[in-house]
C-alpha cells in the first residue's frame, strides 16, 4: 500500500499545513449526482486533469476527498493526496510536492526529473487540494507531469480552473434549496439536501431538535440565507445550541459574523463564513474588488447593460472583469429563455461586500448609484406601461421589486425627495396593477411632505400621481384636493396636458361618487381643454365620458365615444386601456339589448386583464362581468354559484390591495351579493364566497370565463315573447322571492320609488294584477327554460362594432 492510500481515518481532509492528506470515504448530503459524475471522469483514461471549483464554503475539499476515496483503489498504484491550502505563494510547487512525497531533493537532479521518475512507472491518482495560492506556478508543473507520466490522473480543487489544455472542469453548486413557488410538506422538506444537512448537523448540537410546522418557515428562510453552502449551514447548525432559527436570522441580518464557530463545528480550516469569503476575495486586485462591491448593490441577478450602469469604464473592460469573476466562482451566469445571460452573486458574498463597503465608507455612494439606476429603470417602465409591452414591463418591475424598495428607502433616509418622487410617480400604475396602492400613497405623501427639494413641475406630477392612487383607494376628498393643487401648478406652468389630466381626474371623482351631472360637466370641459397633440389623454377622457353617458341613458353617444377611444388604444396596443374601454362597450351593448355582444366584450377584457395580472382591474372586471351574467342569465343556479365565487374573489382582492370599487359599482355588487344569499341560501353562498376569496386572481377569472350550458343567454320558451328588460327581470326575480319594494331597492342599490316604478311596469307588461301573479309568471318561465335543450354558442365569437 502506497502512502496515503484510502484509509479509515476519521477526517475527510486534514488542516495542518502542506503535506499528505488522510482521507476517508464519508457520506455527503445531496451530492450523489456530482459524485457519480466525478467518479466517471476520474475513471476515464482520456481525462488527465479534473478541477473541482465553486464558491467559498461549497465543500470542494470534502467533495474531492470523497471522490478520491471512491476511486483511488481502482488505480493500480493507489493515490496521493496533497494539501496546498496553507502554502506560501512564493514556494515552488514541484519542490514542495517532492518533499511531501519524501523524495531526495538534495542530489542535484532537477526536481521535475525526480517527480517524473516517481510517477512515470505508476498508474495512480494525485489529489492537489487548495490550488489557489500557487495556481500560476502549478500550471507548468502539472502540465509537465501529465505529459511525462501517462498513468497519472490529477484531481485539483480551487476557486477557478488551473488553465491547462484538456483540463475538465466540474463546478460544484450549492445544495438544493426549498422551492420558492410552493410549500412542500414536512416529509418532502426533510429530504431537500440543504434542509436535510441543517437538521442532521443541528441534532448533533441540540439532540432534541426537530423540524416542525412551528419552525419550518424559519428553517427554510435560514437555508436560503446560507445560499445552500454546506459550510454556512454547518455554522448555522452549530449556533442552534442556544439559538432558535429565527433568532439566528435576526443576528444574520445585522452581521455575517453570526455564521461562525470553532474547529469542531465544521471540517474546514475557516472559523467563519466571513473568513472563507475574505480568503476567496484576496485573489482580486483593488479595481476588481471595487467593481465587485458596486455589483453587490443589486438584490437580483443582472445583465451586462445593468452592470454597465454602475461602471465608468468601457464595456469591453467590464465584460473581461465579469468573466474573471465567473472564472473565480464569485459570479454565476444563467441563460434565460430569450437567450440572454444573467449574472448572479451569492447572498452571503453580497452581504460580505456590503459590510466591507460600509466599513470603507462607500455605502452611501454605492446606494446613490443604485438609486440612480432605479430612477432610469422606472422612467423606462412608466412609458412602457402605456404601450404594447405592458405585460413585459410589469414583469420587469416585479423582478426588480426588492431593488426598488431598497432605493426608495435610501432616498427617504437621505431626504432626496426629487428622486423619491420621480420613482414613485413612475410606479403609480405598477402599484395599482400589483395591489400595492397603500405603498404608493405612503411614498408619494412622504416625498410631497418635503417640497423644498422639488421643482414646481415635480410637485405637480407628484400630486397628480397621488390623486390617481387616492382615487383608487376611495379617498375622494383627498384626491380632489390633490387634483386642485396639481391643476393650479400646471396652469401656472402653462402645461395644457397636465391641466387636462387633472380635469379628467376631477371627472372621475364625480363619476365614482355617482354624481353623473357633475362628471359630465367636468369631462366636457376636459375634452375642450385637452391638448390636440396629447391623443392618449384625449382618448382616456372620451372613455370616461362614454361611461358617464351610458349611465345617463345615452347609449348611442356612449358607444360612439368609446369606439373612438378604442380605435386609438388599439393603434397604440395599450392593453390596459383596451380592456377598460371594452368593459364600457360591454355595458353599452347590454344597454342596447345585445347581451351576447356584451358578454363577448367582457370576456375579451377579462382575458387581457388576466394576462396583465392587473389586480385593480381584475377586481373591477370580475364584479362587472358577474353583474352582467346575473342580469342576462340569472335564471340558472350555476350563474349564482359563479357569482358568489367571483364576487368573493373580487372582495378578497380589494381587501388585500386597498383598491375600492366606484360607488355605483359597489352598490350593485352589494345588491347582487345579497341576492346570491337569497338564491343559494346563506350557508352555500358564504361557502362559495370564501372559496372565491382563497382563489388566485387568475384562477377566479378562468372560473368565471369557463363555458357552461347553464349560463348561456336566456331564451323565450317555445317562441313565446319575453317583454321584460334585463333590469325588469331582475326586479321580477326579487318579487317572486317575496321581497318588498323597499327590500328590492336596497338589494339593487336604487331608490325605493324607482323600484315601485319597475314593479308597475312589470305588472303592466305581463297583464298581472298582483305580485302573486308576477311570481307565478316567473315560475312558469323557469319551468319552460329547464325543460328545453340549450345550444352552446362558440365562446370565442366577437361582437361586431360596425
Amino acid at each position: 500500500m502506497y502512502p496515503n492510500s484510502p484509509s479509515t481515518t476519521t477526517d475527510d481532509l486534514g488542516a495542518g499545513g502542506p503535506g499528505l492528506l488522510t482521507v476517508a470515504n464519508r457520506s455527503l448530503v445531496g451530492r450523489q449526482e456530482e459524485r457519480a459524475e466525478l467518479r466517471g471522469l476520474l475513471g476515464n483514461p482520456a481525462v488527465r486533469v479534473v478541477t473541482v471549483t465553486g464558491p467559498a464554503g461549497v465543500g470542494k475539499s470534502r467533495f474531492a476527498a470523497a471522490a478520491y476515496a471512491d476511486v483511488a483503489q481502482s488505480f493500480e498504484d493507489g493515490g496521493r493526496a496533497v494539501d496546498l491550502n496553507d502554502v506560501h505563494p512564493g514556494q515552488d510547487p514541484e519542490t514542495l510536492l517532492a518533499e511531501i512525497l519524501g523524495l531526495e531533493t538534495g542530489t542535484g537532479r532537477p526536481v521535475h526529473t525526480l517527480l517524473r521518475a516517481y510517477f512515470q512507472p505508476r498508474r495512480c491518482l494525485l489529489l492537489l487540494d487548495g490550488c489557489d495560492r500557487m495556481r500560476a506556478a502549478l500550471v507548468p508543473a502539472v502540465t509537465r507531469l501529465v505529459n511525462d507520466c501517462p498513468g497519472l490522473t490529477v484531481l485539483t480543487t480551487g476557486n477557478e480552473r488551473l488553465g491547462i489544455y484538456g483540463e475538465v472542469l466540474l463546478r460544484l453548486r450549492p445544495l438544493e434549496l426549498p422551492p420558492a413557488d410552493r410549500e412542500p410538506d414536512l416529509d418532502e422538506l426533510r429530504e431537500i439536501p440543504s434542509v436535510k444537512l441543517f437538521v442532521e448537523r443541528t441534532v448533533v448540537s441540540r439532540p432534541n431538535f426537530a423540524l416542525t410546522e412551528h419552525n419550518r418557515d424559519a428553517v427554510v428562510r435560514l437555508c436560503r440565507r446560507t445560499d445552500g453552502l454546506p459550510m454556512a449551514i454547518e455554522f448555522a447548525a452549530a449556533r442552534m445550541k442556544m439559538l432558535s432559527p429565527q433568532r439566528l436570522l435576526d443576528e444574520l441580518d445585522t452581521s455575517l459574523d453570526a455564521l461562525s464557530g470553532t474547529e469542531f463545528d465544521t471540517l474546514s480550516r475557516h472559523r467563519s463564513m466571513g473568513a472563507a469569503i475574505a480568503r476567496q476575495l484576496d485573489t482580486l486586485d483593488k479595481d476588481e474588488r471595487d467593481l465587485l462591491r458596486r455589483l453587490a448593490v443589486f438584490h437580483r441577478a443582472f445583465d451586462l447593460p445593468t452592470a454597465q450602469a454602475l461602471w465608468s469604464g468601457s464595456a469591453g473592460e467590464l465584460q473581461r472583469l465579469l468573466e474573471t469573476f465567473v472564472d473565480k466562482s464569485l459570479l454565476y451566469t444563467e441563460e434565460c429563455s430569450d437567450g440572454e445571460l444573467i449574472i448572479s452573486m451569492l447572498g452571503l458574498t453580497r452581504q460580505f461586500l456590503l459590510e466591507e463597503a460600509h466599513t470603507l465608507g462607500e455605502d452611501r455612494e454605492l446606494s446613490a448609484a443604485h438609486a440612480a439606476f432605479c430612477v432610469d429603470l422606472t422612467a423606462g417602465a412608466e412609458s412602457g406601461l402605456r404601450g404594447p409591452d405592458q405585460s413585459r414591463w410589469l414583469l420587469v418591475l416585479d423582478y426588480w421589486r426588492q431593488d426598488l424598495t431598497s432605493a426608495l428607502d435610501f432616498l427617504a433616509r437621505t431626504r432626496d425627495t426629487a428622486n423619491l418622487v420621480a420613482i414613485a410617480v413612475n410606479l403609480r400604475e405598477y402599484w395599482q396593477a400589483r395591489g400595492e396602492i397603500g405603498e404608493g400613497i405612503a411614498r408619494l405623501r412622504a416625498g410631497l411632505d418635503d417640497v423644498g427639494g422639488l421643482t414646481p413641475a415635480q410637485q405637480a406630477e407628484g400630486r397628480l400621481a397621488l390623486a390617481e392612487l387616492l382615487l383608487a383607494a376611495g379617498e375622494m376628498t383627498a384626491a380632489e384636493d390633490c387634483l386642485g393643487k396639481a391643476r393650479a401648478a400646471y396652469e401656472e406652468l402653462g402645461d395644457a396636458a397636465g391641466v387636462a389630466a387633472c380635469m379628467r381626474g376631477a371627472g372621475l371623482v364625480a363619476l365614482r361618487r355617482g354624481d353623473l351631472a357633475e362628471a359630465d360637466r367636468r369631462l366636457e370641459d376636459c375634452v375642450a381643454a385637452a391638448a390636440d397633440d396629447d391623443r392618449a389623454e384625449h382618448a382616456e377622457v372620451l372613455r370616461v365620458l362614454a361611461e358617464v353617458r351610458r349611465a345617463e341613458g345615452d347609449a348611442a353617444c356612449a358607444r360612439r365615444l368609446a369606439e373612438e377611444a378604442l380605435e386609438f388604444f388599439e393603434r397604440q396596443r395599450d392593453v390596459r386601456n383596451i380592456a377598460l374601454t371594452r368593459l364600457v362597450l360591454g355595458d353599452v351593448a347590454f344597454a342596447l339589448g345585445d347581451q351576447d355582444g356584451a358578454v363577448d366584450l367582457y370576456r375579451s377584457a377579462l382575458r387581457d386583464i388576466a394576462e396583465l395580472r392587473h389586480l385593480a382591474l381584475c377586481a373591477l372586471g370580475l364584479e362587472k362581468f358577474t353583474l352582467l351574467l346575473t342580469r342576462s342569465r340569472g335564471q340558472s343556479m350555476e350563474t349564482w354559484r359563479r357569482a358568489a365565487r367571483a364576487l368573493g374573489a373580487a372582495a378578497g382582492i380589494r381587501a388585500a390591495t386597498g383598491c375600492v370599487a366606484p360607488a355605483p359599482v359597489r352598490m350593485e355588487v352589494d345588491a347582487v351579493t345579497a341576492l346570491t344569499r337569497v338564491r343559494l341560501g346563506e350557508e352555500e353562498a358564504a361557502e362559495l364566497a370564501a372559496e372565491g376569496r382563497q382563489s388566485p386572481p387568475e384562477a377566479a377569472v378562468a372560473a368565471v370565463l369557463a363555458p357552461s350550458e347553464s349560463v348561456e343567454p336566456d331564451r323565450a320558451p317555445d317562441g313565446a315573447g319575453n317583454p321584460l328588460t334585463p333590469r325588469e327581470r331582475e326586479v321580477a326575480e326579487l318579487v317572486a322571492n317575496g321581497l318588498t319594494n323597499r327590500e328590492i331597492a336596497r338589494r339593487l342599490g336604487i331608490a325605493e320609488w324607482t323600484a315601485v316604478n319597475h314593479v308597475r311596469k312589470i305588472m303592466r307588461k305581463l297583464a298581472c294584477t298582483s305580485r302573486v301573479q308576477v311570481a307565478s309568471w316567473m315560475s312558469q318561465q323557469d319551468s319552460a327554460r329547464r325543460s328545453r335543450p340549450t345550444a352552446l354558442r362558440p365562446t370565442g365569437a366577437r361582437v361586431s362594432r360596425a
